[in-house]
């Protein structure tokens, strides 16, 4: 029998690898393409996720990105590449976050987060700053350096020409990249500048890489681009939909001649560290400008980001639409392991259109739909009375949107909300990363001549921390809602809770959980103790149920009514057993949702930062990088295991089965044996599908199995059964009743009727 089933089992794993393995010949990865002349080597297949392909195209980056100084612009005066930046990477800064913004566009070239607990999780390497740095006679040329990094700590400026990093010579900006590669947080390195023809030496200490919530996505194929690095557009840009009865014809292409995107714009000398202004003008007289600032929140909490946008018409009257597109590049960190929950029961992608309406729930338009042009409606419009609280991008942790001002005379009147791909569309395999953003569109209006006509958003860019979320968009339709547990919120919530709880006090997430475990398997303990005796209790009556099949094999009716007289008899109830199961499925689906949701367990370790294993509580535990040894069908990140070889769900699956072998009772036939084994195999498929969960729910199931085969061997008990030998099951007669001692390992001791059974079974064979 079990050689039989471990056939079968050998059988469907090959025929299941062996497809895989077929696809991979028949239907292999495109070449790499080679990378654009002077910028980085881009990877075919060996990054792990976007990020990772993102940041190997600008492997030039400490950020040592090869980008010129000016650019020629599509239409309109030429204007010199600037960059700018508000904020600060302080954590102990008002605005809590780093925004760079580039004349191109008068766009938002990356928003890094300052928080202490906010890091990328993919870069470990020592962290200079981004520098915008470009190729010059000597060295990399500084571009931009901002507040609160290594690089402003260390002394270093604008226009800074760095030739040597770490003691390597830095000629180009990969040769800068590569000599911080290798470097880690906290290590102090000195870097060789000259400033204004004259050497000298800082010494900059290194920070860990902060994440950036909004950043360019960078693509894999090489195509013209001003900036030298291919990458999707940048965030929060501008575009005329219309002027005057001329309106664009594409989606992303812009009207001719009155091109706003990827011109430079000048920026304001009178520009500072918490304001920037952008302005340019296009034929007819039309002056258009952004301004970025940071305005201080009521009570003094902090900063926030805002966003005004300015229309001018010299000269004579003009009618004018304008589309301001939403944040792009957001984070797409566990794509491969994490599943979103969709309200509609529908796929959603690692990024999606978010948007809320006054006296409505969020919206998240799927990026997977979006990218398959497969949504009924393409487009969604403001309705009066409903004015739009916010739209913006939703990620697995975090989310970066607009939020328009709804009183007062800078109030945006919007006519439709439109989700759009922005960049190439990704294959089938990983169409999930596809990037996304959302598009604001004006109604008609009616510039006067020499009056500007100004309106204001908001800008979020952050954690998906409800507290937080809850104070961002119009009265009545926050953003908190964007965090979804899906149906079993109600438990997620208060267990979520709970947990922050428990670590407020002690500390440690990981030390949380398990306590968590104590608390829920300490709750549950009634219902696990009469789960045990109810268990021991069917061990006993197993013989007096085989008779009764024995006896009425061949009348159905009557074995039914027997086996529950039988039942009635010494008060066995066979559902019993399941309600712990009943009640276990939404606390492990609520405690699931809540890992892989909340943005407090991201990044939280079981041990400590300091090493790679068990860093992120919401995540797999990463012992062991195997992509090197496995095949790629297996070790790809939408493959089956994974690019990481996994413990804790090695050691979940290994508990499983001790915990069914001590509390599966022996089998009475044939047929109840071929189940047990079906049971068993059925672990195989089940350590597949636990390999990629987080490792923080993989740590409650472990601690949760130890307290349950820790309550089943130390706590011995003693349970009625009848169990009289040769009695014949069903006979009027009320059986005698005796008591079975049951001992740590939960098994009762041989009685008669086991012995019966015993002599039963030994004839057969």
């Amino acid at each position: 029998m079990e050689r039989r089933y471990l056939q079968f089992a050998l059988i469907s794993f090959a025929i299941l690898f062996g497809s895989q393995a077929l696809q991979a010949v028949l239907f292999p990865r495109k070449p790499p393409v080679k990378p654009v002349e002077g910028a980085a080597a881009l990877p075919s297949d060996a990054a792990l996720d976007a990020q990772d392909v993102r940041r190997a195209a600008e492997a030039a980056s400490t950020d040592a990105r090869a980008l010129p100084d000016t650019a020629t612009p599509t239409a309109g005066p030429a204007a010199a590449r600037a960059r700018r930046t508000l904020g600060s990477l302080d954590p102990d800064a008002p605005a809590q976050m780093l925004v760079t913004l580039t004349s191109r566009g008068a766009a938002v070239e990356r928003i890094e987060l300052a928080g202490r607990r906010f890091h990328d999780q993919d870069d470990w390497s020592g962290y200079l700053g981004h520098l915008a740095v470009a190729e010059a006679e000597g060295g990399c040329r500084v571009g931009v350096v901002g507040a609160g990094t290594p690089a402003r700590a260390a002394g270093i400026e604008p226009g800074d020409v760095i030739t040597a990093a770490n003691g390597d010579a830095t000629p180009d900006p990969a040769a800068l990249a590569k000599a911080l590669r290798g470097t880690k947080p906290g290590r102090q390195v000195a870097i060789e500048i000259t400033r204004g023809g004259v050497p000298r030496t800082v010494e900059a200490v290194l920070a860990r890489r902060p994440l950036e919530v909004v950043r360019p996505e960078y693509k894999t194929a090489p195509v013209a681009d001003p900036d030298g690095l291919p990458h999707d557009p940048l965030s929060f840009r501008l575009s005329l939909e219309s002027r005057d009865g001329k309106r664009r014809r594409e989606p992303l292409a812009e009207i001719p001649g009155l091109e706003l995107a990827d011109r430079d714009w000048e920026l304001d000398p009178a520009s500072d560290a918490s304001r920037a202004r952008f302005t340019t003008q296009l034929p007819g007289g039309l002056v258009v400008a952004k301004e970025y600032r940071l305005v201080a929140e009521p009570g003094g909490r902090g900063e926030r980001l805002e966003l005004a946008v300015e229309l001018l018409s010299k000269g004579g009257e003009s009618i004018v639409t304008y589309a301001l597109d939403g944040p792009t590049g957001l984070p797409t960190e566990g794509w491969w392991y994490t599943a979103r929950v969709a309200r509609d029961w529908g796929s959603l992608g690692v990024r999606d259109v978010a948007m809320r309406f006054a006296g409505e729930q969020s919206t998240l338009v799927s990026g997977l739909k979006i990218a398959d042009a497969a949504l009924d409606h393409p487009a969604t419009a403001v309705r009066d009375g409903k004015p739009l609280s916010f739209a913006g991008v939703d990620a697995l942790y975090f989310a970066a949107a607009l939020i328009p001002a709804t009183a007062g005379p800078e109030a945006p009147v919007l006519q439709e909300v439109r989700p759009l791909v922005v960049g190439d569309v990704p294959p089938a395999a990983t169409r999930k990363l596809v990037d996304v953003t959302c598009r604001l569109v004006s109604r008609e209006l009616t510039l006067p001549a020499d009056t500007p006509v100004v309106h204001r958003y908001g800008i979020f860019a952050g954690p998906k921390r409800p507290e937080l979320l809850a104070e961002f968009g119009a009265e009545g339709a926050r953003m908190d809602d964007l965090v979804y547990y899906g149906w079993f919120g109600w438990v997620a919530r208060p267990m979520i809770a709970i947990l922050h709880a428990i670590h407020a006090v002690i500390g440690n997430y990981g030390l949380a959980i398990l306590l968590l475990t104590v608390i829920v398997r300490g709750a549950m303990f009634p219902i696990s103790r009469k789960q045990a005796l109810s268990s021991q209790k069917m061990q006993a009556l197993q013989p007096e149920m085989k008779a009764i099949t024995e006896k009425y094999k061949n009348d159905p009716q009557k074995r039914t009514q027997a086996t529950q007289e039988l039942w009635r008899k010494h008060d066995y109830n066979p559902m019993g057993g399941c309600l712990l199961v009943f009640i276990q499925i939404p606390i492990f689906m609520g405690l699931y949702r809540s890992l892989a949701t909340d943005v407090e367990l991201r990044q939280a370790p079981l041990f400590s930062s300091a090493i790679r294993w068990c860093s992120n509580l919401a995540a797999p535990d990463m012992f062991w990088d195997w992509s090197q040894v496995l095949p790629p069908f297996l070790t790809a990140p939408e493959g089956w295991l994974g690019p990481f070889l996994n413990l804790f769900p090695l050691a979940t699956i290994g508990l499983f089965l001790w915990q069914q072998k001590l509390f599966m009772p022996p089998a009475m036939d044939e047929q109840a044996q071929m189940q047990q084994q079906v049971m068993k195999y059925m672990m195989f498929f089940m350590a597949l599908m636990f390999f990629k969960v987080p490792c923080g729910l993989c740590l409650y199931f472990i601690a949760s199995s130890l307290w349950g085969i820790a309550e089943r061997l130390l706590l011995p008990t003693a349970t009625p059964a009848a169990a009289l030998a040769g009695a014949g099951a069903g006979d009027s007669p009320a059986p005698r009743t005796i008591d079975v001692p049951f001992f740590g390992n939960g098994k009762p001791k041989d009685d008669a009727a086991t012995a019966a059974r015993k002599k039963r079974q030994a004839r057969k064979r």
